[in-house]
């Protein structure tokens, strides 16, 4: 179910074009993770958001998004995702 959910998502409703910007959120949960690999897939620049910074490490370190932020230690939520992009 989650690589349908992803797979729609992402091409059916989001429809990215080339060198766009994705911000996926809850980006180290199974749907999250499929589509940031989708986004970078179809050459988006993926800004991602996690819950602790081991999860942020793991989205930027091993998956090798363009960058993440842990969303609770953010003190601005709408600052954080434009600052990075």
């Amino acid at each position: 179910m989650p690589g349908m959910t992803s797979y729609a998502g992402f091409y059916e409703i989001c429809a990215p074009k080339k060198g766009e910007y994705v911000f996926v959120s809850a980006a180290s949960g199974a749907v999250g993770q499929l589509v940031g690999q989708f986004a970078k897939l179809s050459g988006s620049y993926v800004v991602r958001t996690a819950g602790t910074q081991a999860k942020v490490d793991l989205l930027k370190d091993k998956f090798g998004f363009d960058e993440a932020f842990n969303y609770k230690e953010e003190q601005d939520l709408d600052a954080a995702p434009k600052r990075l992009a």
